[in-house]
């Protein structure tokens, strides 16, 4: 059951264009560096998404019926963090959600319903005991890491599920301990390079604390 608090209309953001964005490793690193920075006022439990449309714009509005709910009257704003809810923000022509509780499988349901064909679509969730979990999904095309490395899986290597994330594959190996060496970066730093890279969509202050919706789930 999902109700809808109402927010201040959200606007169009010009420079968050929502553009895939080439980047070389430097580039990477100074973006991985910012948000190492960013990363102590996160919390400790956070899930961050990002949906763009190949073509159009996708509207809160929008993505609040692809979840389920039905569309509100957006007025009056309140600090994303606070709610208990899923905040949606409107970001150049794609959607934004942040969530800062728990992050299980039931509220990642909720935002999976955001991906599909004609959407690309990506979520990066972490928790205070350091387990790290990314899904991304390009129209049909799906992949996933978990970080620490996840276990066991017979005949394939667990790089091998990177899917869409394959042409970042030695940035993410690098934010994992080897039996050579330790992790040369901080795999959500890493993470939210990769998608600010590929979408042009950057998780700052500005977005955090602007106008936004908020879906209260009942769970």
């Amino acid at each position: 059951m999902f109700t809808i608090v109402a927010a201040r209309r959200p606007v169009l953001v010009p420079e968050n264009s929502c553009l895939p964005r080439k980047a070389d490793r430097l580039v990477l690193d100074e973006i991985i560096a910012r948000y190492d920075d960013t990363l102590d006022r996160l919390g400790d439990f956070f899930a961050y998404t990002v949906t763009i449309p190949d073509s159009g714009v996708l509207t809160v509005e929008d993505a609040m019926r692809r979840v389920g709910s039905g569309p509100a009257a957006l007025q009056g704003s309140g600090e994303p963090h606070s709610s208990g809810g899923i905040s949606f923000y409107q970001v150049g022509s794609g959607v934004v959600t942040l969530d800062w509780m728990n992050p299980g499988d039931d509220r990642k349901q909720v935002t999976d319903r955001l991906a599909g064909a004609g959407f690309r679509h990506w979520y990066l969730a972490f928790d205070i005991e350091g387990n790290t979990t990314m899904y991304v999904r390009y129209g049909e095309a799906e992949g996933y890491l978990e970080h620490p490395e996840p276990g066991y899986i017979p005949f394939t290597h667990w790089t091998d599920h990177f899917g869409p994330l394959s042409a970042h594959t030695d940035l993410l190996v690098s934010a994992y301990d080897s039996e050579e060496a330790e992790a040369e970066v901080d795999v959500n730093a890493a993470c939210l390079a990769v998608i600010e890279v590929e979408s042009g969509v950057r998780l700052d202050e500005k977005l955090m604390n602007g106008p936004h919706s908020v879906l209260s789930t009942s769970m």
